[in-house]
């Protein structure tokens, strides 16, 4: 479940939250299947782990796997860590996860004030960490971030992004209010940036798209950056959650400092979102008729599957151009514009096309092998 430290938050599960929690779920398991023997959760911003309505939360989802690897005795297991900041979402916690014996642990207070313990716990074993909070509160406190990303074990971390909160904020600092400083404080602790005026330059935009574009974007780069300085690589992207009505509700973040991991967060994405679309057609049928603004046959989806290679084999010329990279690394270097957008078959097929145009050679392994080894002209 997530992120909110009032109760009015968890009456029932949105059709977008679910999106997101299936998401998570998702990566979690190939996460520790591929990082065992002993991985962690940590759901910083836990709540009561099931909603009101009966559905269950990220807390729950997560424990009931570690669970499964227990019963069907993997090699590999999981514990979850989570933490509650609210008092009675943190009660319910203790009550809704008490069945999972000691394979939770839970941790009262906010997510900064429990870092040392959480860094203590989890030590030199893999982690995935879930920050989801409710605007950014819990989240404005960079330092915070960085030792999770310093720490010394392989990290990845998915954020709940709010960028409307975050606009808002910009919008107050903006105005000139007496309160302007204090809010550009919030907005400086969340992105650790110091210099108010590089960071009032970064979010400036001349219309609320391109703001909400350059306050994601800033963050992912932030993020990037921070993992390259303690893994000596990093990749970060976003995914806009949606209702099934079109909305943007919010981000949804992923940063990894391996690029394995951003090439499963990636195609994870991308099956999500044909879902989505999928449902969201649906529910588009399913309203009143009006008459359609596009005229003619809509394309087929391997017309849509051939540009989409199209246009990927053009992104991946343009950044490759001169290097010797893995597949993988190929992936990654062109991941951050097509996060969620593509499969290992629209690579597969991209990298084809570009070795039978002569543009590349295939020096080592296959077309479809992540470390297969390319030579781009």
């Amino acid at each position: 479940m997530s992120e909110q430290t009032s109760t009015e938050f968890f009456t029932d599960l949105k059709e977008w939250s679910e999106r997101k929690l299936a998401i998570l779920e998702q990566y979690l398991d190939p996460f520790v299947k591929i990082l065992g023997s002993q991985v962690y959760y940590v759901d910083a911003f836990a709540g009561a782990g099931i909603y009101e309505d009966g559905a269950k939360g990220s807390a729950i989802r997560a424990a009931e796997l570690a669970q499964k690897y227990q019963l069907e005795g993997k090699r590999y297991s999981l514990h979850c860590i989570n933490i509650e900041a609210n008092p009675a979402n943190y009660q319910n916690l203790q009550k809704n996860t008490a069945s999972f014996d000691d394979l939770v642990t839970n941790l009262s207070g906010r997510f900064a004030d429990n870092v040392d313990t959480v860094l203590h716990i989890t030590d030199r074993s893999p982690v995935l960490c879930f920050l989801d909070p409710c605007g950014v509160k819990g989240i404005d406190a960079w330092h915070v971030i960085q030792r999770i990303i310093h720490r010394q074990a392989p990290t990845d971390i998915w954020i709940r992004f709010d960028h409307a909160t975050l606009l808002r904020l910009a919008g107050f600092y903006e105005s000139g209010a007496a309160t302007a400083d204090k809010f550009l404080g919030i907005l400086s602790d969340t992105y650790g940036i110091a210099d108010h005026t590089v960071l009032r330059k970064s979010l400036t935009g001349t219309t609320v798209e391109e703001k909400r574009q350059n306050a994601v974007n800033l963050y992912v780069t932030r993020l990037e950056e921070e993992f390259q300085q303690a893994r000596g690589n990093g990749f970060a992207a976003y995914y806009p959650i949606k209702s099934i009505t079109g909305q943007d509700k919010y981000f949804l973040v992923f940063a990894t400092g391996h690029p394995k991991g951003a090439i499963l967060a990636s195609e994870l994405i991308c099956s999500r979102e044909e879902t989505y679309q999928q449902e969201k057609e649906a529910y588009q049928a399913r309203q009143p008729r009006q008459l359609s603004l596009f005229q003619g046959e809509l394309p087929s989806e391997e017309d849509i599957f051939e540009d989409k290679v199209r246009r990927l084999q053009e992104a991946i010329e343009k950044e490759c151009a001169g290097e010797r990279l893995s597949r993988d690394a190929v992936y990654a270097r062109v991941l951050r514009d097509w996060f969620g957008k593509v499969r290992s078959s629209h690579m597969t097929r991209a990298l084809k096309s570009i070795v039978e145009q002569g543009k590349a050679n295939l020096v080592k392994g296959r077309l479809s092998d992540g470390k297969s080894l390319f030579e781009f002209r």
